[in-house]
């Protein structure tokens, strides 16, 4: 099957050197590389792996092979940014992703770099009782208006 790049539940925020992709299914952020957003975006489900590679080589305006649009696929796919779970079927040449990184040059750095993002939730107040040591007895003691002539 070609590849279709997942565009629901995704918060996109376009840097100068990568694109982060905040899903707000899984809260999950993802910061894609140059690379990666050029096959991500190509993916429109009509293209095939070798249909990507000259678009990806026209957005990146430099040589691409078969191997990095997989690598990037298979990144794309890891982290839940394609439509079809397991539809990308491997050259047999790409035998595994340790095997295609010890065959590509791509700098140390990874296609699809993921984080799982902190709930909204976790930042709240919870609210409730107060702490057991805080003194209400004496609450006016320590207010700056009582008894300064502010009334």
């Amino acid at each position: 099957m070609n590849p279709l790049a997942r565009k629901s539940d995704l918060f996109v925020e376009n840097l100068p050197e990568e694109v982060v992709l905040y899903d707000k299914s899984s809260n999950k952020v993802h910061c894609l590389n140059k690379t990666a957003v050029a096959v991500w975006e190509s993916c429109d489900g009509t293209r095939s792996v070798d249909d990507l590679m000259p678009i990806v080589e026209a957005n990146l305006g430099a040589p691409v092979d078969r191997k990095t649009v997989l690598l990037a696929l298979e990144e794309l796919e890891k982290a839940d940014l394609l439509e079809v779970a397991g539809g990308i079927v491997p050259d047999p040449a790409f035998t595994s992703r340790r095997d295609a990184m010890g065959k590509i040059a791509l700098g140390g750095t990874a296609l699809v770099a993921t984080i799982i993002a902190a709930a909204p939730a976790a930042h709240a107040s919870t609210g409730g009782d107060p702490p057991a040591d805080t003194d209400h007895d004496h609450h006016h003691d320590h207010d700056p208006w009582h008894g300064h002539g502010h009334g």
